[in-house]
């Protein structure tokens, strides 16, 4: 009787194990923080490691991140690439990239239209903070009502891993990474809209109610894939700044089309219908939601967006089947506010294809 008790004692802590083993490799990936290495650069361009008590102030020089090798700053582009924009500040979270430059200096605009005391002392105090970043951010050269300053190059991926003169050392060489001086392909999507005015791949729209700005679009592109953008602003004195503190949620009634998710394993997935999209706006712009069916040439059906400023009671909650909720990357049932299409932006569009 003890030896039956013993084998069956050992049968289940092996088949707990397993289950174990099984859960573990079905776990969905998350990104992690990684511990990469920052190292500075002195004035004499010699390289040295840093310890943990070590400044942004107390550095002689600049502080930038070091790779083994080529092979190994490619490789972190790779991994980053899988990420929201979100997720790759996060992934260096202890370090001042352009990207996260960009945030900062974002976040000192607010403090700017906070502090000044008329439209005089704004101009002043934003005119300096212009010049304070001028060799490491850009202006929206296609929007003069725009304040925001961008991250030159913004697609490309080394922002997050460069510093703020555009550096990073791979093996024991400083290398200065080239950017172009133009903002992302979708903040220029939504913050540049009036430059593509007249596409027919392209329906755009801009709603303004009192001090919030709301614009957007829905495109096919030359792949056949359709991407919404959606971007927010507020009123900063005379003129407009990007206000990315926003939930969004939109819905895509159009076909012919296949709607399109990302699974756990970072998967494309496709499905027959999405009901709702939501996500917090932190960055990211441009959303793939579909494509069309094989052969189709044109998209016709409705775009409604809503904000957390459009609708009309965000306590007012209701529970929706089919929504994809990027900021958990899943599908299912979610509670969002009430989403009535009286309060919503967008309109009807009939779009095509081109090459």
């Amino acid at each position: 009787m003890k030896k039956i008790l013993f084998l069956a004692t050992i049968l289940l802590a092996n088949i707990s194990c397993q289950e174990e083993e099984i859960n573990t490799q079905i776990e969905p990936s998350v990104p992690q923080s990684k511990n990469l290495q920052i190292v500075q650069i002195t004035n004499q361009g010699e390289i040295i490691p840093i310890n943990g008590t070590t400044t942004r102030s107390s550095v002689e020089g600049e502080l930038a991140l070091r790779f083994i090798s080529e092979s190994d700053y490619q490789s972190t582009i790779t991994e980053i690439s899988h990420m929201t924009a979100k997720e790759r500040l996060e992934y260096v979270d202890n370090f001042i990239s352009l990207q996260k430059l960009a945030n900062e200096a974002d976040m000192e605009l607010d403090e700017i239209g906070a502090v000044a005391t008329s439209e005089a002392d704004f101009r002043k105090r934003y005119a300096q903070y212009v010049e304070k970043y001028s060799e490491k951010l850009i202006t929206n050269k296609y929007d003069v009502e725009d304040l925001t300053l961008y991250v030159p190059d913004g697609d490309n991926l080394s922002t997050y891993l460069i510093n703020e003169n555009k550096k990073v050392v791979i093996g024991n060489e400083v290398k200065e990474i080239s950017l172009n001086n133009d903002m992302s392909s979708s903040e220029k999507a939504v913050f540049a809209a009036d430059t593509r005015a007249g596409a027919t791949n392209r329906f755009d729209f801009k709603e303004t109610v009192g001090k919030k700005k709301t614009t957007g679009n829905i495109e096919i592109d030359s792949r056949a894939y359709i991407n919404v953008h959606v971007g927010c602003q507020k009123k900063m004195w005379y003129r407009w700044k990007r206000d990315d503190n926003r939930d969004i949620y939109y819905q895509v009634a159009a076909s012919p089309m296949a709607y399109r998710y990302i699974g756990p394993y970072g998967q494309e997935l496709y499905t027959n219908n999405i009901q709702y999209f939501a996500y917090h706006n932190d960055g990211d712009k441009h959303v793939t939601v579909g494509s069309l069916q094989p052969g189709g040439k044109y998209l016709s059906g409705t775009l409604r967006v809503w904000t957390d400023n459009s609708v009309s009671n965000v306590k007012d909650s209701v529970e929706y089947n089919n929504v994809y909720a990027l900021y958990e990357n899943k599908l299912g049932k979610f509670k969002l506010p009430k989403l009535n299409n009286s309060e919503s932006y967008g309109g009807d569009f009939y779009i095509v294809k081109t090459n």
